[in-house]
């Protein structure tokens, strides 16, 4: 109730953007160079405290965190946050509703963090599998190797070191199916229904652009040609890599690669997430470059008969 009124400070200016979440708040505040963001983190943070006295409120200084996000090309880094002559601890590395994000965005941290927590169920699977039937041993697996790796996959899914997380899931599915471990997993994702890593990071990434495509541009807004491709949605122009490998653009580019037949689909929901969910099955994917490379931006080798509802 003390806080719920907190986005209304500095409500005139745009230059950051306050979050509310359960007992969280952030503060994402961005600025054209270091000296305007140094001015306006601690111009805003003065008025949050100020807020805060006012209605008796406390702030913890001690729990109260910043990351200075850069790229590798960054020379100057953003200065100190002071308060009551303390200065804020400088975080390189913050959890943030269960996501590891370091201060270069390269998401080594939730890998490794991935990496544990599917190790141990790999370990457990691998204690009960000749006590349990395969159909108990998949259950198992969506629950504790699928669900890990699912949560929040659009963020970190195409980083350098994700590939490790493949690995270790194709060892679950050896485990689970009982096959020799230089045998090929491809058939097994195929055969029964279970997504790849990248296949999964792939289909949750579509539904993150299908379910918020107010956040994107169609290409049709931009000329008016009924083409094959109207369904396709606008590239923004890219400067930086850590921008090209996010969600936005990887979104768009995964969009717009889907089968015609799919992406007519968008505006029924059952039928689009049915499709495409028989889709990312049916081709079990071994890397993003193999998406892209595999048939082109209409699938016109795949019909309407292929995708199931």
């Amino acid at each position: 109730m003390y806080v719920n009124d907190l986005p209304l400070i500095n409500k005139d200016t745009n230059d950051h953007k306050m979050i509310l979440y359960a007992d969280d708040t952030s503060v994402v505040i961005t600025a054209p160079n270091h000296t305007d963001l140094n001015i306006r983190v601690n111009l805003l943070f003065h008025n949050i405290n100020t807020r805060f006295q006012n209605n008796l409120l406390l702030l913890n200084l001690d729990k109260t965190l910043y990351a200075d996000f850069f790229s590798n090309y960054t020379a100057k880094r953003m200065g100190s946050i002071q308060y009551n002559n303390t200065n804020l601890a400088n975080a390189p590395l913050i959890k943030f509703l269960g996501l590891m994000i370091d201060n270069n965005l390269t998401w080594d941290h939730q890998v490794d963090l991935i990496l544990r927590r599917l190790s141990s169920s790999c370990y457990a699977l691998n204690y009960v599998k000749y006590t349990l039937p395969t159909d108990i041993l998949k259950l198992i697996y969506f629950a504790n190797i699928q669900s890990i790796m699912s949560y929040g996959i659009i963020f970190w899914g195409a980083s350098t070191t994700a590939s490790k997380v493949f690995i270790l899931q194709k060892k679950t599915l050896r485990i689970i199916y009982d096959i020799k471990p230089r045998d090929s997993c491809r058939k097994l994702f195929r055969d029964n229904q279970i997504m790849t890593f990248y296949s999964l990071y792939l289909y949750s990434l579509t539904l993150f652009v299908v379910n918020n495509k107010g956040l994107f541009d169609p290409d049709n807004t931009f000329h008016q040609y009924n083409t094959r491709t109207n369904k396709n949605l606008h590239l923004p122009s890219i400067h930086l890599m850590k921008y090209a490998k996010g969600p936005y653009v990887n979104g768009i580019k995964v969009f717009n690669h889907l089968p015609y037949t799919i992406k007519t689909l968008e505006h029924s929901p059952v039928k689009f997430k049915n499709a495409l969910k028989n889709f990312f099955h049916q081709h079990p994917f071994y890397s993003i470059k193999e998406y892209f490379e595999q048939g082109n931006p209409t699938w016109g080798s795949f019909g309407q008969r292929d995708f199931l509802f």
